[in-house]
């Protein structure tokens, strides 16, 4: 499972660099962090057109006591975008994978009172994530402002839905 997981992030590190090559000739980049409820991460946007946009987020979720365990994960997302009357506004949807690890209770060691017990029931995760959201550039300086849902579900061991990491408010620099 280990080389798996592995495999998966050299797969996503290698897409992401592509990807970034081929936006930075043709449209802007912009980086930043995502917070949620449960934790957050840091993630990349790359603008090959102006619809469409290649993000990459890579996620810490349940460190502050979200919903079942801890989880660290990348995520691959390909979204299209809606422009508003006032362009500074967008509306994105679209859809990606995600990969990573996942501490089910969260427990992780704990000292039972006589000795250190490893408690954890860690298992690799893989599956499908959506994304909707909204967001707003500002015209004076290279900032935007996002907030967005994004359901996830686990297809390894038990297919189910993954929750850590759902909603999210994002701020990113754009580069270029």
């Amino acid at each position: 499972m280990k080389k798996a997981i592995l495999i998966l992030f050299g797969m996503l590190a290698t897409v992401g660099m592509t990807t970034m090559d081929a936006s930075a000739q043709n449209g802007s980049v912009a980086l930043g962090i995502r917070a949620t409820p449960d934790g957050g991460g840091f993630n990349a946007q790359f603008y090959p057109s102006r619809h469409f946009t290649i993000e990459t987020q890579i996620n810490a979720g349940g460190i502050m006591g979200g919903y079942r365990g801890e989880s660290f994960n990348a995520v691959l997302l390909f979204q299209g975008r809606i422009y508003m009357p006032d362009p500074s506004w967008q509306i994105y949807l679209g859809g990606g994978i995600h990969g990573g690890v996942w501490d089910h209770d969260g427990r992780g060691r704990y000292w039972n009172g006589d000795y250190w017990v490893n408690d954890r029931n860690t298992e690799g995760i893989f599956g499908l994530d959506a994304i909707g959201g909204v967001q707003y550039k500002f015209k004076r300086i290279p900032l935007s402002l996002s907030a967005d849902m994004k359901p996830a579900i686990n297809l390894v061991e038990e297919q189910r839905a993954f929750w850590h990491n759902f909603v999210g408010l994002s701020a990113r620099f754009h580069i270029r």
